[in-house]
């Protein structure tokens, strides 16, 4: 009879436990249920693979993805729908697992005239602040010179500037939508902000020192009143 009892004890004592244990998971599981249930999900753009600066929305259907998130972990300024950014290109790199930000594309707008390479020169392309490209008035079509700047060598010492070229031609400027006036403007007359990407026509002697400064110290563009007349 002893012996009766104790199983019985037993088995009520597991019972018990796992009732115990199954109340607890279930409501473990519905506070979290109902946490979730309180947070609303939106859609976001998030990048699958790694996006380079100056990928055009238009080209990125293979490396993003959607993903439902809950609001608060939303980025701000988060991408939800592509027609927000369409027709711009990535301004920064953007890294795989990364949201998509407006802040970070801005729209492409060509000021090239079109005149093209001459035969037997070559094109090259730097990206140039406002103030090193005549303060964001540089057009397709200009002359300009340009002067190289070699990096300082220590807090003690300053960068030197050297006349590399005069009488350059400017076959094309790109800049984004953010860098003021219309661009088809004579004047700039609100401040630019953001890159400017001006291809010059160079000799081959003239692109290799162009090209060495622009990755050392940087360049420089001054107008040049000679113009094409040289």
């Amino acid at each position: 009879m002893t012996y009766q009892r104790r199983t019985v004890g037993i088995v009520a004592a597991i019972v018990l436990a796992l009732l115990g244990t199954m109340g607890l998971v279930g409501y473990v599981q519905g506070a979290k249920d109902d946490a979730v249930a309180g947070e609303k999900l939106v859609k976001v753009y998030v990048a699958s693979d790694a996006i380079p600066a100056g990928t055009s929305v238009n080209s990125l259907e293979d490396q993003i993805t959607t993903e439902k998130v809950p609001a608060k972990v939303k980025a701000q300024d988060a991408v939800t729908n592509l027609d927000a950014v369409k027709g711009k290109v990535t301004t920064v790199n953007i890294v795989a697992g990364e949201q998509l930000v407006k802040s970070r594309f801005a729209s492409s707008v060509s000021t090239s005239t079109a005149k093209g390479v001459p035969a037997g020169m070559f094109g090259a392309t730097v990206a140039l602040d406002p103030e090193r490209a005549l303060g964001g008035q540089v057009r397709a079509g200009d002359h300009v010179a340009i002067v190289g700047v070699t990096a300082a060598n220590g807090a003690s010492e300053t960068g030197t500037a050297t006349m590399l070229v005069s009488n350059v031609l400017i076959t094309s400027v790109q800049i984004d939508g953010e860098n003021g006036d219309d661009p088809n403007k004579k004047e700039v007359t609100s401040a630019p902000t953001g890159k400017f990407m001006v291809t010059f026509a160079l000799t081959p002697g003239d692109l290799e020192k162009v090209v060495n400064s622009a990755n050392g110290g940087g360049i420089w563009l001054a107008a040049d009143p000679a113009g094409a007349a040289q």
